[in-house]
């Protein structure tokens, strides 16, 4: 189990059987956003945090230590997202900024952003990955402070395809769970 916090820190817990920390990683400025992949050439766990600094940094999560990619996003994080490449299996980070986009990112090899996705008018605060169970095919979903939610399909390239309306608040977190009665896709935000 992974934290961070307001002093710049990421702490890492055994959340079964609780006590201090495992591991402390110093980013040295306050995490905003965490999330987890497997190194497809590896197989070994990485922790990936936004922060304040507009930067995102992948690490070890096991061993800490400095970054082991960097990739400056230019604007602070709010959320990130972790999926497989439609088309080629290889791990991709989805970004939410403070100025209404998505983007989205190789995690592994770092570099510039792949892919924007426009369309929020405030900034994005929450991300969630799910299947479309009628197409199998990948949906992206953003929470925004424009008080919607949009569904964008990453198969096609991150076109939009819908948004959801009836917040009256900023949206700050999404998540997405099958029904267990139907088993019936469902998208939660709040």
């Amino acid at each position: 189990l992974a934290c961070g916090s307001g002093d710049g820190k990421v702490r890492v817990f055994d959340p079964v059987a609780g006590g201090e920390a495992l591991l402390v990683i110093d980013v040295g400025e306050e995490v905003s956003a965490l999330v987890f992949f497997k190194d497809p050439a590896t197989g070994a766990p990485r922790l990936v945090s936004g922060s304040e600094d507009c930067k995102l940094r992948v690490f070890g999560p096991v061993a800490g230590g400095e970054a082991l990619v960097v990739i400056n996003v230019g604007l602070p994080v709010r959320a990130l997202a972790v999926f497989a490449d439609p088309a080629t299996g290889a791990p991709r980070l989805a970004c939410g900024c403070v100025d209404e986009k998505v983007r989205i990112y190789d995690p592994v090899a770092g570099g510039e952003v792949l892919l924007v996705l426009v369309g929020h008018t405030e900034r994005v605060r929450a991300l969630t990955v799910f299947e479309d169970p009628a197409t199998g095919d990948l949906r992206l979903a953003s929470g925004s402070d424009d008080n919607s939610v949009r569904v964008w399909d990453l198969a096609a390239g991150g076109a939009a395809l819908f948004v959801h309306k009836g917040h009256t608040g900023w949206v700050w977190a999404l998540t997405a769970f099958a029904d267990p009665a139907t088993g019936e896709t469902r998208l939660v935000s709040g």
